[in-house]
């Protein structure tokens, strides 16, 4: 194991608490210290859109557990990096020597140009779910820019409220994630909940206050609160001119490196595939996966499981539907019934690899209990010559 004396994760994220802890669980004695640009304490994101939301869970519920031996310093933000002294810059003045650094310092919500700042609504840390859940309180019509699985998330959690919901977006919503079958099933369930969508392929603005718009200037919703949920954008900005590859994110290697001493991890993380395009997947399996990752590579250990070597995990929670995702997105083809059916909104399916480059399918379960790792097992288990016709 190489021994360093001081290493330094920025981003308190879910990816740099996970590594900041798989450090310690792989052996590592010396000073950690995690910088996080928010006054909390670190937290998961994945309830905030879901049951702290709407109330059923506390916002205390969300925050990690952090090692005692671990040195976190909060509402503190990394503005530059000096690599030829080892040294991360913060915005207070203070110059933090590292002998190998961990980049976790994830994203922030993407915010249409068009929009004044202080008329949007978007949900990505703890403070926005907070703001949003008293906004919604009070709301009687609700429009969500943006049909992924955030927005939809969200719609499912405003219209639970009883509130009127308009969703909008340029494409079908989830097609492009799920495939035309799960997407539909979602799309029924969400009319079925009183939830109108509208597709606007050559955009949409918000027009302050209360209005989305397409391009051309008609009315696609009015609401007295307006959601964007438009994807986000990797925060990278404070690595600019330092030599590291930036594109579409921190560029990664299947090991995690950026650099000798660097490693990267979670949302900001992005890696090159066989096309040669470097791709984000800012989901929290990724996020978990790849701190063990990093952990293991900066101490220079061997890592048994490599950026991309087995199945990814999703899973959304949209109106009465519980959808576990394990392998590629969106799956090709049509799947294997293991059991139940979709008609029954109760099933467990299987779509084999899509080619022989691939090593692994997609195994879905919709309100089917069934872990992570049982479904990820599935995910690799049917060889793409049994593909159902």
């Amino acid at each position: 194991m190489t021994t360093r004396g001081h290493l330094v994760v920025v981003g308190a994220s879910q990816a740099g608490c996970g590594a900041a802890a798989a450090l310690r669980g792989f052996g590592f004695d010396g000073d950690i210290t995690v910088i996080g640009d928010e006054p909390h304490r670190p937290y998961t994101r994945p309830p905030l859109s879901k049951a702290v939301l709407v109330g059923a869970e506390s916002e205390h519920s969300v925050f990690l557990s952090v090692p005692d031996d671990i040195q976190l310093r909060t509402g503190v933000t990394a503005v530059g990096l000096d690599r030829a002294n080892n040294v991360v810059e913060l915005a207070d003045g203070e110059r933090l020597r590292y002998d190998g650094l961990v980049i976790a310092t994830g994203a922030r919500a993407r915010r249409p140009g068009n929009a004044v700042d202080s008329g949007q609504n978007t949900l990505r840390g703890l403070d926005d779910a907070v703001a949003l859940r008293g906004q919604l309180a009070s709301a009687r019509d609700v429009a969500l820019a943006g049909a992924g699985f955030l927005g939809l998330e969200i719609a499912s959690a405003a219209a639970g409220l009883g509130k009127a919901v308009t969703v909008v977006d340029q494409v079908p919503p989830l097609v492009t994630r799920l495939g035309p079958m799960l997407a539909d099933l979602v799309l029924t369930a969400a009319a079925e909940h009183g939830v109108r969508v509208k597709v606007a392929p050559a955009g949409v603005r918000i027009d302050n206050p209360g209005r989305l718009l397409a391009m051309d200037g008609s009315v696609l919703a009015e609401a007295d609160l307006v959601v964007t949920a438009a994807g986000d954008v990797p925060n990278t900005e404070w690595l600019h001119g330092t030599g590291i590859e930036l594109d579409g994110g921190v560029v990664i290697d299947s090991a995690c490196r950026v650099a000798p001493d660097i490693v990267a991890a979670g949302d900001v993380a992005s890696i090159r595939g066989r096309n040669g395009r470097a791709m984000r997947s800012p989901h929290w399996w990724n996020a978990l996966s790849q701190a063990k990752i990093a952990a293991a590579t900066l101490l220079g250990r061997e890592s048994h499981d490599l950026v991309g070597s087995t199945p990814p995990f999703f899973w959304t929670e949209v109106f009465g539907l519980k959808i576990r995702m394990a392998g590629h997105l969106p799956p090709v083809g049509d799947p294997m019934i293991i059991d139940g059916s979709l008609a029954e909104r109760r099933a467990l399916l299987v779509w084999p690899a899509d080619g022989p480059d691939n090593d692994f399918g997609t195994a879905v379960s919709v309100n089917v209990p069934i872990s992570a790792p049982k479904l990820t097992k599935l995910a690799q288990q049917l060889p793409a010559h049994q593909r159902t016709r």
